[in-house]
């Protein structure tokens, strides 16, 4: 599975609909091409796993539009080494709203939906996870920040990449639920070192 950021995921029609309507809200932080590069860890996890791509897909597509509702400050706080935890909660629960009207407005199986915002709402907070579908929405998040979202991290933290490969590293088995997870995050922190050089 690579890393790459494709300028497009292959999104299905119902699927490029919902990242149509959800791209106002993805305007903070990194959030569009955060969400892009979880995608593409998503569709592997997807590939190799078998979950729902009618629940994975929709939650990843709008797992972080609930920052949009946050201020600058607020989101600062709510993400890095040490986050605000009840911003990240703010964040997921508006999340879920977000998601839940955008689902409603394209005529999504309501069934679907529910699923999808239950896993909004607790995809950083739940250390735990509800499904096999929870499993790879959070762990195709995480992904991002070992592939597409490292340098962001590295710029937006103001920490030598070498320090963030070694936090990074550090969580690999404290994060993921997923053993081709693990091993993705271990082959993207190899490419970060060869590209600090």
């Amino acid at each position: 599975m690579e890393s790459q950021e494709a300028d497009r995921p292959l999104l299905t029609a119902t699927e490029a609909r919902i990242f149509e309507l959800a791209q106002p809200y993805l305007q903070v932080r990194d959030n569009e091409r955060h969400t892009r590069n979880s995608l593409v860890f998503g569709a592997g996890l997807l590939d190799n796993y078998g979950a729902q791509r009618s629940v994975v897909v929709p939650a990843l597509i709008l797992h972080d539009v609930g920052w949009s509702c946050l201020t600058k400050e607020m989101i600062s706080r709510g993400w890095g080494p040490h986050p605000d935890m009840g911003l990240l909660a703010l964040h997921e629960k508006e999340g879920a709203k977000i998601a839940s009207h955008i689902l409603e407005e394209i005529g999504y199986d309501p069934a679907m939906t529910g699923e999808i915002t239950v896993i909004i709402d607790g995809h950083d907070t739940r250390t735990s996870s509800l499904s096999l579908n929870d499993r790879v929405v959070k762990d195709a998040d995480k992904l991002t920040r070992y592939g597409g979202g490292f340098w962001f991290m590295v710029r937006e933290l103001s920490i030598p990449g070498k320090h963030l490969v070694t936090r990074l590293e550090q969580m690999i088995d404290e994060w993921f639920f997923l053993d081709l997870s693990r091993d993705t995050a271990r082959a993207e922190l190899s490419r970060r070192r060869l590209e600090e050089g």
